[in-house]
């Protein structure tokens, strides 16, 4: 008798793959897998760099001030904080949206001792702060008990706690026409070590001449007003240098140049 079921056998020649399975799959996966994992972490870092990087400004703190100061002068980086202190500016531990450049530079430039001042933020997440001082060439100590310096721009200057080895003028010198009248004088013997070394003082007296205490020797110098002063003291060096050191430090009681191409001196009795 026949038998109804029939069995269909499938035969697979020797050393061939089965149909249904495809050469290396396993090695396909794992490809696959890295690339995601590699694609996720680039998306990360991405994500991260714009939520840490650009971060919003009112999140980021000042870390401090760098100051610096140009030249000499009266003012020092204890006085810079001391003066942004009092009107409530300084930058430290607050936000930098909240933190006001120009407001800082004005404070500061309306001191009495600041010529410029320039304020800004380093990539160190700090304030740079540059000062330009004011520059005094001369003290003054007048005959009405005022004491100021005039300084190089043609300023006044109010008395400073710091000290400086200055020219000192005394007598009369009215505080309003001083920096007019004896500005160019102070430049012009400031930058001459020679004339540094040698005066002491200026003197003003109540006729508007100006008579120069030497440090060394015995004797005034008159120079009368404040025309041809670059003159005058042209005369004065070559008598200085030529006529002084053979008659003697201590000949003389007055040396006058008040009167052009003319030295004329007193001796003592």
């Amino acid at each position: 008798m026949a038998n109804d079921d029939t069995t269909t056998t499938r035969h697979t020649a020797p050393g061939a793959t089965p149909p249904d399975v495809q050469p290396g799959g396993g090695a396909s996966l794992l490809k696959t897998a890295f690339k995601l994992i590699v694609l996720f972490g680039v998306a990360a870092y991405l994500i991260f760099a714009l939520t840490t990087l650009n971060r919003p400004s009112e999140t980021l703190l000042c870390q401090g001030m760098d100051i610096s100061i140009a030249d000499t002068g009266f003012i020092t980086p204890a006085d810079v904080r001391a003066l942004l202190e009092a009107q409530g500016m300084l930058p430290e531990g607050r936000n930098f949206d909240d933190i006001r450049l120009a407001d800082m530079e004005s404070c500061l430039v309306a001191s009495s001792y600041v010529s410029q001042a320039l304020c800004y933020q380093t990539p160190e997440g700090k304030i740079a702060v540059n000062i330009k001082p004011r520059k005094p060439i001369i003290h003054v100590l007048n005959s009405r008990g005022e004491d100021f310096y005039i300084d190089n721009s043609g300023g006044t200057m109010p008395r400073s706690g710091h000290t400086a080895d200055l020219l000192v003028m005394t007598g009369h010198v009215d505080r309003a026409t001083a920096p007019a009248l004896y500005t160019d004088m102070a430049l012009t013997m400031n930058a001459d070590t020679f004339w540094r070394s040698r005066i002491e003082e200026i003197h003003v007296d109540p006729h508007g001449e100006l008579l120069l205490t030497p440090r060394l020797g015995n004797h005034t110098i008159v120079l009368g007003d404040t025309a041809a002063i670059a003159d005058k003291l042209h005369r004065l060096r070559l008598f200085y240098e030529e006529a002084m050191p053979r008659a003697g430090w201590s000949r003389y009681k007055t040396i006058s140049l008040k009167f052009d191409n003319q030295i004329v001196c007193t001796k003592w009795e």
